[in-house]
């Protein structure tokens, strides 16, 4: 079924798939952007730093994974806050059963921790159980359909990433110089304010206007909740409806002042 656009009429299949392209491209546009302000932290660092390149003097220590979980655990539990990123559902850290029952302890001690997970770990059917009761013990938990690399960071002292670029299985760098960890914490800031709550059982409508209000497309919609496409475009008009308006433009202009979004 063609989309109508108002004042030109339906799209062709052409103009809707070049459509779906540019909003792709833009996508990419911006974590090419992201990953460039990365790098730039990491020329910054270098030119402040001693002509011996030695990881000890850029802050930057290696952890190989079968020592790790100790280690961790202590930066863990000294720190009021960690904020994480998650790739893989079956490889890393997340697969720990050790370190989600430290993560559990701590969250329901008060630290607090933002954790975005992607589909591959949200959609492992041994992760609901042990998502679900850390998210009740306190964690907010954000979702994202995929994600470059892995991290966590400790506070303003520590981040903690897998050495290969986004495989969550290699062995951990121990960062602790003060530039790269702010270029991290821009990072994960960055794509929380982007990305929804993980679902936790509300009304599909609320669920629906939580992901306009972010951007999000109809078909990445009904992909991240789960529903059939005519579900989404059915309740989207249904909300434009009960906001008395004609476009998605003025749909979300008026979710941005409604206390819904």
């Amino acid at each position: 079924m063609m989309t109508d656009v108002p004042g030109i009429g339906p799209r062709s299949p052409l103009q809707r798939l070049e459509s779906m392209l540019a909003s792709e491209l833009e996508r990419l546009g911006r974590r090419r952007d992201e990953l460039a302000d990365l790098g730039d932290a990491l020329l910054a660092l270098r030119s402040q730093v001693a002509t011996e390149d030695s990881p000890v003097r850029l802050g930057v220590e290696v952890l190989e994974q079968p020592v790790a979980a100790p280690v961790l655990g202590r930066i863990a539990m000294s720190v009021g806050q960690v904020d994480s990123v998650f790739l893989d559902g079956e490889v890393g850290a997340v697969t720990d059963v050790e370190h989600a029952s430290h993560a559990l302890d701590r969250a329901r001690d008060g630290q607090r921790q933002r954790t975005i997970y992607t589909r591959a770990v949200i959609d492992v059917a041994d992760s609901t159980r042990r998502l679900d009761a850390l998210r009740n013990a306190g964690q907010e938990q954000h979702v994202v359909e995929t994600f470059e690399h892995e991290f966590a960071i400790f506070g303003d002292e520590v981040v903690v990433t897998p050495s290969t670029w986004g495989d969550p299985g290699s062995a951990y760098l121990v960062i602790r110089n003060p530039v790269l960890i702010g270029a991290f914490q821009g990072w994960f800031d960055h794509v929380w304010s982007a990305t929804p709550t993980r679902d936790h059982g509300a009304p599909v409508d609320q669920r629906i206007v939580e992901l306009l209000a972010l951007g999000y497309k109809d078909e990445a919609i009904a992909r991240h909740l789960g529903v059939a496409l005519r579900t989404v475009r059915r309740r989207v008009a249904g909300l434009m409806d009960d906001y008395q308006v004609h476009t998605r433009f003025q749909l979300g202009a008026a979710l941005a002042h409604d206390d819904r979004a």
